[in-house]
């Protein structure tokens, strides 16, 4: 009982300005668009969803939307215009390790993708671009044998949940920071998409082929890692409790007989095997954000970013109960479990 109470009430403190901030941006901002349906990426996305139908005034659709960097780099591993966006993000490790973590290949597609002679190979991203590409380039046509087949099954699945319908804006949230989910769907479906993130690196309009990727943020934009914006830096906080019940998801497929589709996950942290105990922070959360809506009152950024900064560098404001739930897979830089807490010497 005293853990669940100390729980809450951090979820509401810590986790429920946050929110709140940000919500009643985005609801300002879709509301001054025509024909929106609002889109919650990634598993950041379990949470967003449930805090944007909180104030909603509008009742602008939205929808969770299954849906991930790895994922994403896996099934246009054959395109070529998605290379810049997939293989330049930092890695060290073999090129079997490699087309793992990034790509989720499996161990025997792999095999049948790489030849026996480069498979440990090191490389060091990004300085290996260029010999990456080379070798899907080479095995471009084997990869599409793979990825064709899983592209077109979640292209499907987009068109169900009107991700692809042109009478409709797409608009994407997600805690931030580049938009690469956001652009990586622009180059798939073949259309403008909008974002709007808490913290964006770089805002404005991107041209991903023929089509544009409008980039906005409520906290903060033109940032980058470690120049000192704590939000940013230490966003690993965030990206811990802003989790889903379920591991990345990674695959997708479609039942033969009802069209229905079947979600496929990767591993589960401690925080995904004890999730009862991150819903219990997460109602503290929403129940922030709901008396917020009801008594008419909000948080300006500034005000979050001074809460943010205080949490996040003095472990001490953090209940002991709390400590177990920060903890986050890296696999995508060939990392593995990583712990805020540890990390920043808390």
């Amino acid at each position: 009982m005293l853990k669940n109470t100390s729980l809450k009430e951090f979820g509401y403190n810590f986790l429920g300005p946050v929110l709140t901030a940000y919500m009643d941006e985005v609801h300002n901002k879709v509301a001054a668009l025509e024909s929106v349906k609002v889109f919650h990426l990634a598993r950041e996305g379990h949470v967003l969803k449930q805090a944007f139908a909180i104030g909603n005034q509008n009742n602008i659709d939205s929808e969770y939307l299954m849906v991930s960097r790895t994922f994403l780099f896996r099934i246009m591993a054959d395109i070529e215009n998605s290379w810049e966006l997939s293989v330049k993000h930092k890695y060290e490790g073999t090129l079997a390790d490699f087309f793992h973590a990034r790509f989720s290949f499996s161990h025997d597609e792999i095999a049948h993708i790489l030849p026996a002679n480069i498979r440990d190979e090191d490389i060091s991203l990004p300085a290996d671009f260029a010999r990456v590409c080379e070798i899907l380039t080479e095995q471009q046509s084997l990869i599409s044998k793979i990825t064709q087949p899983v592209r077109d099954i979640y292209l499907r699945y987009l068109d169900t949940v009107g991700f692809t319908d042109q009478h409709l804006t797409p608009v994407v949230t997600d805690v931030g920071y580049s938009g690469t989910i956001q652009k990586l769907l622009c180059l798939l479906v073949g259309r403008d998409v909008s974002g709007i993130y808490m913290i964006a690196t770089k805002a404005g309009r991107l041209a991903i082929e023929d089509y544009t990727a409008t980039i906005d943020y409520v906290f903060k934009s033109d940032v980058k890692m470690g120049e000192g914006y704590t939000m940013l830096d230490r966003s690993m906080f965030l990206e811990a409790l802003l989790t889903a019940p379920n591991g990345q998801f990674v695959d997708i497929l479609e039942d033969e007989n009802t069209k229905g589709f079947h979600f496929c996950y990767g591993k589960r942290t401690h925080t995904q095997e004890c999730f009862v105990d991150l819903n219990t922070l997460h109602n503290g959360a929403l129940e922030c954000m709901q008396s917020a809506a009801n008594n008419n009152f909000s948080f300006t950024p500034s005000e979050v970013e001074v809460l943010f900064e205080s949490y996040v560098t003095q472990r001490n404001l953090l209940p002991r109960s709390s400590w177990p739930l920060f903890v986050l897979d890296d696999a995508i830089s060939g990392e593995g479990n990583l712990n805020p807490l540890d990390f920043f010497g808390l």
